[in-house]
């Protein structure tokens, strides 16, 4: 019990140097209930650099114990000019026998160029609920 809080601790503490100490990089994590993820978790990223490219990740922390290998998403992204994309994802997780909880992160898009001034909306939906998934968010991370 310990150990998990302390990589609890870690693990916020990693976040919030990450999130507050690099310019370039926004992160938003959401807890799911009750580790399923099942709803739709949104995610806004307000963009203000038309100029500068930037790598789209997804991270996760799961308990290996119980998350599938696979976990297929649907990811809806809105434009600050109302453009639409929807597409499927697989999150393939690994399974790391001696951490937990563990948490990985998946590049979604590279090299990514946002057009548009203004708000970004990114909802992420698991195809079926995914047990074992205790967050999920997403990093906008400039190149």
């Amino acid at each position: 019990m310990l150990r998990r809080i302390i990589g609890v601790a870690l693990s916020v503490v990693v976040l919030m140097l990450v999130a507050c100490g690099s310019e370039g990089r926004t992160v938003d994590i959401h807890d799911t209930e009750a580790k399923i993820w099942a709803d739709a978790e949104e995610f806004i990223y307000d963009n203000s650099d038309t100029l500068s490219r930037r790598n789209l990740l997804i991270t996760l922390r799961y308990d290996g114990d119980y998350v599938e290998e696979q976990v297929p998403i649907k990811i809806l992204t809105v434009s600050p000019d109302s453009m639409v994309l929807e597409e499927s994802f697989t999150l393939r997780i690994p399974q790391l026998a001696d951490m937990r909880p563990e948490e990985h992160t998946f590049v979604y898009r590279s090299n990514v160029l946002l057009r548009r001034k203004g708000t970004y909306s990114f909802r992420l939906t698991p195809d079926e609920p995914a047990k074992g998934i205790a967050s999920v968010g997403i990093i906008v991370d400039k190149i």
